[in-house]
């Protein structure tokens, strides 16, 4: 049987120690605040990037450097027989698409799978991934598998638009306008995406129907529930509890790490379902 790693990146929120405890490889992106750039994790902690976001840093996003992400490659492949590269979604970032364009020069070795997930889920997934392998199945088995079956759902609640008017995501007018109506605007993932599910007056609100939105499905027993906290532990504890209740599954909470705070800000959370996948 091929010796094969499981690699990921920035947007799957491992910090260096849980990224050692569940063997897994992750690919570092840069941040650019305030002009200049840091490798997210190695450069800047997530604590400290919470605090540059708050003084009011402007923060971009990019693509992994591609010379780095095959230097990475080539360290792994000393050791391994193949890489199962399970980036952030395509419909987030160029990302999978620039590695699936450099894999074709590693003879199959390298293969590259487009889950169209972000944060925690995206974790789940890999350690999923590691299973199968140790089950014997090969790289393209469980890339078709996350392909054709993989389904997240999940609604994001960012508490304040300032940050979604500082990443260039609506108008200062239409921050300004929200505001002073006092609009929280609830955002969904979905098909790899991010887009607008609805506007309610309340934080509290914006809870409720998210968690609506979530829970319809036949059988929750067929999903694991997750919660990704950007700076709101209390909040998402508080969450954790009417989503055990609603829906009669465990569910577990997960700091969100910069690569999608950058764009929603501090004080957002995240709460959905990942469909359990079964060869």
């Amino acid at each position: 049987m091929p010796k094969i790693a499981v690699m990921t990146d920035s947007s799957a929120d491992i910090n260096t120690q849980q990224a050692e405890q569940m063997n897994l490889a992750v690919m570092r992106f840069p941040l650019m605040i305030d002009g200049q750039e840091y490798i997210e994790e190695t450069e800047i902690k997530t604590p400290e990037f919470i605090s540059r976001m708050e003084q009011g840093a402007v923060v971009k996003t990019s693509q992994a450097h591609l010379g780095k992400l095959i230097q990475q490659w080539k360290d792994l492949l000393e050791e391994y027989d193949e890489i199962l590269y399970i980036p952030l979604s395509s419909g987030l970032s160029g990302s999978y698409q620039s590695a699936l364009t450099a894999s074709a020069a590693f003879d199959g070795r390298i293969t590259v799978v487009d889950a169209r997930f972000a944060c925690y889920p995206l974790a789940w997934l890999c350690q999923w991934a590691q299973e199968q392998i140790q089950a014997g199945h090969s790289c393209e088995e469980i890339k078709n598998k996350i392909e054709e079956e993989a389904d997240l759902w999940a609604a994001l609640i960012p508490e304040k638009l300032e940050y979604l008017k500082r990443g260039g995501r609506i108008s200062a007018a239409a921050a300004a306008l929200g505001n002073l109506l006092k609009i929280v605007p609830i955002l969904k993932v979905e098909h790899g995406g991010i887009d607008v599910l609805g506007k309610v007056r309340t934080v509290k609100k914006a809870y409720q129907v998210g968690l609506d939105a979530i829970a319809q499905v036949n059988d929750p027993s067929e999903y694991e529930w997750m919660i990704v906290e950007a700076d709101m532990k209390e909040e998402a504890e508080d969450l954790k509890r009417q989503m055990e209740e609603r829906i009669g599954q465990p569910v577990t909470i997960h700091a969100m790490g910069p690569i999608i705070m950058a764009h929603t800000g501090p004080r957002t959370l995240g709460y959905g379902r990942v469909k359990k996948l079964k060869f």
